[in-house]
C-alpha cells in the first residue's frame, strides 16, 4: 500500500458493508427470538468503522507497518452487543463461534482475565469474507460483547478522556470497576434464582411494562 495514493474510502467500504451487515444479522436473530416467545440474550447491537487518523494512530502504537494494516489491526471494524448478563454474553458468544460465515481468529476474554485498567469486555476476532462488486473481499471484524455495566464502564468513564486518563482517576476507574463487576455478579445470581423460583427461563428479553420499537416494527411505505 502506497499511502500517498491510498484510498481510504475504497479500503473502509468492505469494512462498512460488513459491519451494517451484521447489525442487520444480529438483530434478525433477536427477532428470531421474539417470534418463539424465548428469552433473547441480545439487548442492544451496535457497530462502528475506524476512522482512517484511529487505524494510523493504533498502527504507529502497536509498530505496525503501514502495507501490513489490514492484517494486523484487528478492529478496523467493530460490532458491540450489550447484554443484561454475564451469562449472556457467553451465550451470543457460542452464537456467534456457531456461524459459517465467520472464522474464530482469537479469543479474548476481559472478564475472566480482566485488564489492569479493570477493563471487562469479551472480545471474539473473527475472519469474513466480503460480498462486493469486485469479489469477495477477505477482512477481520471484532465482536465486543459486554453487559450494560460493562458499557457503562468503557464508554461513559473511560472514553470521556479519549484514552488519556488523569493519573487522579486511575484508582477511582478501577474501583468502579469492582463495583460493576460485583453488580454484574448480583444481577446473575438474582436472574438464576427467578428462574428457579418461575420453574421455567424468562420468554421475553423486555420489562412487561416496556413498550419498545425494534426496526422490525416499523412500518413499510
Amino acid at each position: 500500500m502506497n499511502k500517498r495514493e491510498f484510498n481510504w474510502n475504497h479500503f473502509l467500504q468492505p469494512y462498512e458493508l460488513a459491519v451494517e451487515g451484521f447489525i442487520l444479522k444480529i438483530e434478525g436473530i433477536k427477532k428470531q427470538y421474539q417470534l418463539r416467545r424465548s428469552y433473547c440474550p441480545i439487548e442492544i447491537v451496535t457497530g462502528r468503522v475506524k476512522s482512517p487518523d484511529s487505524i494510523l494512530d493504533k498502527a504507529k502504537r502497536m509498530n505496525v507497518k503501514f502495507e501490513n494494516i489490514s492484517k494486523e489491526v484487528y478492529d478496523i471494524g467493530g460490532v458491540r452487543i450489550t447484554c443484561k448478563y454475564i451469562e449472556d454474553v457467553y451465550k451470543v458468544a457460542d452464537l456467534l463461534k456457531s456461524r459459517k460465515d465467520v472464522k474464530l481468529v482469537e479469543e479474548r476474554d476481559y472478564i475472566k482475565n480482566i485488564k489492569a485498567s479493570g477493563y471487562r469486555s469479551l472480545h471474539l476476532i473473527m475472519r469474513y469474507n466480503v460480498e462486493t462488486i469486485d469479489g469477495q473481499v477477505p477482512i477481520i471484524l471484532e465482536f465486543q460483547i459486554r453487559t450494560h455495566a460493562m458499557h457503562f464502564w468503557e464508554h461513559s468513564l473511560k472514553y470521556k478522556y479519549q484514552k488519556q486518563i488523569p493519573d487522579s482517576l486511575k484508582e477511582r476507574l478501577k474501583s468502579a470497576s469492582v463495583a460493576a463487576s460485583k453488580l454484574d455478579e448480583e444481577m446473575s445470581s438474582i436472574h438464576k434464582l427467578i428462574q428457579e423460583l418461575e420453574g421455567t427461563e424468562f420468554t421475553s428479553s423486555q420489562d412487561p411494562l416496556e413498550n419498545e420499537i425494534s426496526m422490525f416494527d416499523l412500518k413499510k411505505w
